[in-house]
């Protein structure tokens, strides 16, 4: 029986229990490092604030990791990391995150990735910093920087065969639909002559109204007296019964609208098929026979939608940050390029559709017999040739015309006999012969096997239909071997970021074709570890700040979780527990038991950015094209309210699923995605809030640090703003921070690139590159968020403002680019570095709340600041 879930989370385990096992870790940990132990007092409304340090990574690819492995080790040199209890990470910031808690579990506590000298806040380092040398774990960073083809061609040979074979797969999963609808088409007309007359499968209906339409207009002319019954029916109720909300009769109304455009588009397909059957009459009849309308239409339409498909699907992104600044500007010409942008989405979404409908139309046209009449070339007489001649004899002097025309079967001149005209074309001239001799083959194979009597000797279109139908059966029977996850863009993504960022530091790696224990990879290449569990990095001992990791589930077809538009709801991966408030949580050792749920798994799933759904980013006019295109990054996940302890059955107490995620595909193509199928559809967390913050405010943590490295040229602070209105409507949670000074000054040096030369550069400043606000919980509760923004004031080394200098849109670039070059790698981690340790040794100024115009750095007093520096440092 299905669950009945109205109003109300999922039932199962609550975010008290969670938050009680995830202190129980950090104490442990907390412990080790000889620091105080965290208690719990609750956290549902007006509950104290937890006296915990949060660290949120945002979201943005290798952008984000890079910025963030500048970050971290500037918190390493002050120790910081020490104090850090959560650290929760979305998509990029999650590639960084990973690697930070599996290399610390490794090592059992230690940062691979730099030494700290031994600063200390407020203290200008007369030290040496932790980032002149790349330590070997950083070297091998770097080295895998463009982690997606990180051998170059060979990589991407095999990546594009992958491509290739979801492709197919999907193709698979498609074509028997299409091939059944072709044959049912041609069992309805198996002759040309039939797609005019009036009838189904032989059935006359030359009784109806009208000859062409006719089943369409008894179906709107049947529902004009329905709907007519239903309005004095409605009439003859009482008003206490006249609610219109999810009640039958409307639903019903609906499906019938639908019924009448369904009939409408059935009957406009005999027609369309007996276009294609006149035309090539015409062809036929021309010199040429490529200058046939229907082909020229065709490849004009497909040489309009394909470019602006592959466009449109390529810079999605870009469009989709075009369409949200409409929002926040009122200029006519942004508003019509975003209307425009809209068109080219619509039209990118709808190729791949006509696509499959022309396809369609070709297996139909090329099944029937064509019976109908011969084209108007057969029966022409051939041209008179005419010319002078001149015959010149012995007393004779003969000057006129020739007419060489057919006389009696003879050519004047020299041509051979007219050959006799059939009178009736061949029937299936039009087919291709490769169709044919299949057909015949299948045929013949059928007949073998003692089908005779239901196919008829010289039927033409009963082979052709019998090979649909073959096809169709068995394609479909093999779509039952096909794996949600096996052959989409998932597994080839979490294996190429695991390569790069989970490794075991402790230990090199081993050349596979080869056992010898001298035999290592060349270069700095560490064993990977790519199998690891999320649950180990809390067993036996946690070393590593409890991990969050932030991802979303599309939940697009949902009454309960979809309610506001959102189309996502917060899914969580964490040591101790997996699910979302849709879904409920269970155990995480308990879905890793019975899944191959594992650490590089979770990273890959938080940083699906490309796919055909997108949670609060999807494009919906989209959806199908990317989901036959297979762009699927996104993962078919286990439900967790099927698991919820690790211990005996894995199963739980409570009702299964109510619905099944077998049609996979088409679940993806219709955006039908539920949070109570048996599995769930699970992409980055950045298609629902991309900052990683949410999860720490839940857990009400008194100080969060949060490191905004996404792309934002605008500098608008979208993600954040974003965040905010999340944070109030769910939360009852307002957050408060200044950052007009950090827009304001990046903006004016990020406009001193390539395209403003010879315009004077502003005054380098040391600051602000952050921000300091306030958490005001219910309650009264208060907590603080330091604010560390992807920035620039000018003084920056040299390197960094060089490339700035070279790329305007530095240090917000596309996050479509994940192919890193070592230059790249290198100014986003010295800028991540930059900013941080400027902070935390009081040399760059801070923007505080309440603190407009005051110039303070992170050593001056002042109540909020103290807050954040007792709590880090």
């Amino acid at each position: 029986m299905r669950p009945e879930i109205q109003h109300e989370p999922a039932p199962g385990i609550d975010l008290d229990q969670i938050v009680r096992a995830e202190v129980d870790a950090i104490n442990e940990r907390r412990s080790s490092l000889k620091r105080e132990l965290l208690t719990v007092a609750g956290t549902g409304p007006n509950s104290p604030a937890l006296p915990a340090v949060g660290l949120a990574l945002s979201g943005a690819g290798i952008r984000s990791a890079s910025f963030s492995l500048g970050v971290l080790q500037a918190l390493n040199e002050y120790d910081v990391l020490k104090r850090v209890d959560y650290l929760s990470t979305v998509s990029g910031g999650g590639y960084m995150g990973s690697s930070l808690t599996a290399t610390m579990t490794k090592t059992e506590g230690g940062f691979v990735f730099g030494v700290s000298t031994g600063g200390a806040p407020g203290a200008a380092g007369t030290t040496r910093p932790p980032d002149v040398k790349d330590s070997d774990s950083v070297g091998h960073l770097r080295n895998y920087s463009n982690y997606l083809i990180p051998f170059g061609v060979r990589d991407l040979a095999t990546a594009l065969a992958i491509i290739v074979r979801g492709l197919v797969a999907n193709i698979a999963l498609v074509l028997p639909v299409v091939l059944a609808v072709a044959a049912l088409t041609i069992l309805a007309n198996p002759d040309r002559t039939d797609l005019t007359a009036p009838n189904i499968f032989g059935v006359s209906i030359d009784w109806l109204p009208v000859r062409y339409f006719g089943i369409t207009l008894l179906v709107a002319l049947l529902g004009f007296a329905l709907f007519l019954a239903w309005a004095i029916y409605r009439s003859l109720l009482s008003d206490a019964k006249q609610s219109e909300f999810r009640t039958w009769l409307p639903a019903i109304a609906a499906i019938y609208l639908v019924a009448i455009a369904v009939a409408f588009f059935s009957e406009l397909q005999p027609f369309v098929i007996t276009g294609m059957f006149a035309l090539n009459d015409l062809a036929q009849s021309s010199t040429d026979a490529d200058h046939s309308m229907l082909t020229a239409l065709v490849k004009w339409l497909a040489a309009i939608a394909t470019p602006i498909a592959a466009v449109v699907t390529f810079f999605r992104q870009q469009l989709g940050a075009l369409f949200r600044s409409v929002e926040t500007s009122s200029r006519t010409s942004t508003k019509l390029l975003a209307l425009a942008g809209h068109g080219a989405i619509w039209i990118a979404g709808a190729a791949l559709p006509l696509l499959i409908w022309v396809a369609y139309i070709y297996l139909c046209y090329w099944g029937i017999i064509n019976n109908g009449p011969p084209p108007a070339a057969a029966t022409r007489q051939p041209p008179a040739i005419q010319g002078t001649v001149q015959i010149e004899a012995p007393g004779i002097n003969l000057r006129g015309t020739l007419d060489c025309r057919q006389v009696a079967g003879r050519d004047p001149c020299g041509a051979s006999p007219a050959q006799p005209q059939s009178q009736q074309p061949d029937g299936g001239a039009h087919t291709p012969k490769w169709l044919i001799r299949t057909a015949e083959l299948v045929s013949s194979w059928f007949q073998a096997a003692g089908g005779n009597h239901w196919l008829p000797a010289g039927s033409f279109a009963r082979p052709i239909t019998l090979l649909y139908v073959a096809l169709a059966v068995l394609l479909f029977l093999l779509s039952y071997l096909m794996r949600p996850n096996a052959n989409s863009l998932h597994q080839l993504y979490r294996d190429r970021l695991s390569k790069a960022f989970l490794f075991d530091p402790t230990r090199l790696a081993r050349e596979r074709s080869d056992h010898r224990e001298d035999n290592v990879d060349r270069g700095r290449d560490f064993a990977p570890i790519d199998k690891m569990r999320i649950s180990e990095l809390v067993k036996p001992v946690p070393y590593a700040p409890y991990h969050l990791i932030n991802a979303a589930l599309n939940v697009q077809g949902s009454d309960y979780a979809n309610r506001r538009g959102r189309n996502a709801d917060f899914f969580l991966f964490s040591p101790c527990f997996v699910g979302s408030e849709a879904t409920g949580y269970c155990e995480t050792s308990a879905l890793e038991s019975a899944t191959s749920l594992d650490l590089a798994t979770a990273m890959a799933i938080s940083g699906a950015a490309f796919s055909s759904n997108m949670g609060a980013s999807s494009i919906r006019a989209l959806t199908p094209t990317l989901a036959l295109l297979n762009i699927r990054t996104g993962y078919w996940l286990a439900n967790p309210r099927c698991y919820v302890s690790s211990e005996g059955p894995q199963t739980s107490s409570r009702p299964g699923p109510g619905r099944t995620t077998k049609w996979y595909l088409w679940s993806e193509i219709s955006g039908r995605l539920y949070e109570d199928s048996d599995c769930v559809y699970i992409t980055d967390g950045g298609h629902i809030e991309n900052l990683g913050i949410y999860e720490l405010l839940r857990r009400r943590c008194r100080v969060i640090v949060a490191v905004d490295a996404e792309a934002d040229p605008a500098m608008r602070l979208s993600s954040f703003i974003t965040l905010q209105r999340y944070a109030r409507l769910d939360l009852g949670v307002r957050i408060t921070m200044p950052w007009d000074e950090i827009r304001t000054s990046t903006l004016t040096w990020m406009g001193m690139g390539s395209s403003t030369k010879g315009a004077e550069p502003p005054d380098p400043s040391h600051g602000p590159h952050a921000a300091i606000g306030t958490i005001d919980y219910d309650g009264g509760e208060k907590g603080w968020l330091l604010y560390i923004k992807s920035s620039l004031t000018g003084d920056e080394n040299d390197y960094v403002r060089d490339y700035a200098r070279r790329y305007d849109l530095f240090p917000h670039e596309p996050t479509g680019d994940q192919f890193f070059s070592e230059e790249q790698f290198e100014v986003y981690r010295a800028l991540g570095f930059h900013i941080t340790i400027r902070i935390l040794n009081g040399d760059d100024d801070l923007q505080v709340v309440g603190a407009a115009g005051a110039s303070l750095s992170f050593r001056d007093q002042h109540p909020d600041v103290d807050a954040v520096r007792n709590a880090l440092v």
